[in-house]
């Protein structure tokens, strides 16, 4: 690919605390990177630091309107052919942004899988055996090989999504996008990532309620061909 530039989606929801990190890791990369923040609600000051950073692209929820809400807005406002999504709250290190970039120049998308890495994971065994599971269970409805579905980091084409209706507001956003790359019939590849659980505040999902509901857009996409 020619153009080198990429936008970057990053969701939040009171992330003060682990921005100004995030934010000074991505410069330091030397890219010429977009950002993309969508804010879903804050209430802890990020706003401000956010609107006094006029080169970041803000989108503003003013209340929660669920993690899906703000990848799917975020993806849409992009503009650059490639497209990265990651966490701003650094468990996901925003050094391997480039290992992404490149791989996606040989795949439509590209996944950063946490169990790849060879490294022990901070994840309890409940968290990881979810994630595990539900892999297994989409690779077997969709043929394909991801060892990490519900990867929070990925960078995809735009012109792989583009046009995606994207109705699941929740974090079952990760499925319907997954789900509808392959029934595109898009490849996903794959690349290792190292993993570090959030320093500060706490996980904005509730891993069980969610996993039920991934799995039964799951099955209804594999079903019917749409969320």
């Amino acid at each position: 690919m020619a153009d080198k530039t990429a936008d970057v989606v990053v969701p939040v929801l009171n992330e003060i605390e682990m921005l100004p990190e995030f934010l000074r890791r991505v410069e330091a990369l030397g890219l010429p990177l977009n950002l993309i923040v969508v804010d879903n609600g804050s209430t802890d000051g990020t706003l401000d630091l956010l609107r006094g950073r006029p080169e970041i692209t803000l989108i503003e929820h003013g209340r929660n309107l669920g993690y899906g809400r703000s990848l799917a807005d975020g993806m849409q406002a992009a503009r650059a052919d490639r497209v990265v999504i990651i966490d701003a709250d650094c468990e996901y290190p925003p050094e391997a942004i480039p290992a992404l970039l490149e791989r996606l120049d040989r795949a439509p998308a590209v996944y950063a899988s946490r169990f790849l890495s060879g490294e022990p994971l901070d994840m309890s065994r409940l968290r990881q055996s979810g994630n595990r599971l539900l892999s297994a269970i989409f690779n077997l409805l969709y043929r394909r090989r991801l060892t990490d579905l519900y990867t929070g980091m990925k960078a995809l084409r735009r012109s792989s999504y583009e046009g995606m209706p994207f109705v699941r507001s929740g974090f079952e956003h990760v499925v319907e996008l997954a789900a509808g790359l392959v029934l595109r019939g898009h490849a996903i590849d794959e690349v290792a990532a190292a993993y570090a659980a959030r320093r500060t505040g706490r996980s904005k999902m509730r891993h069980v309620p969610e996993l039920l509901k991934a799995l039964k857009v799951m099955v209804k996409m594999r079903l019917v061909g749409h969320a």
